[in-house]
């Protein structure tokens, strides 16, 4: 390229936001491609947005 610099490019993210509902927990509805149960769920997402959890709310 052109105009290129050589050498190592560092790219400074910025740490991602969760909204607070998603941390205290979303109720959402999940299904499988395979099936047509839905079910009822909680998602919850650890502060920095790591992992994502789901509880059944049936049980």
């Amino acid at each position: 390229m052109a105009g290129a610099q050589p050498g190592v490019h560092a790219l400074q993210l910025k740490p991602v936001s969760v909204p607070e509902s998603l941390r205290r927990g979303t109720k959402f509805m999940k299904w499988d491609d395979d099936s047509t149960t839905v079910t009822p769920v909680t998602l919850t997402v650890d502060p920095k947005g790591y992992f994502l959890y789901w509880t059944d709310q049936n049980n």
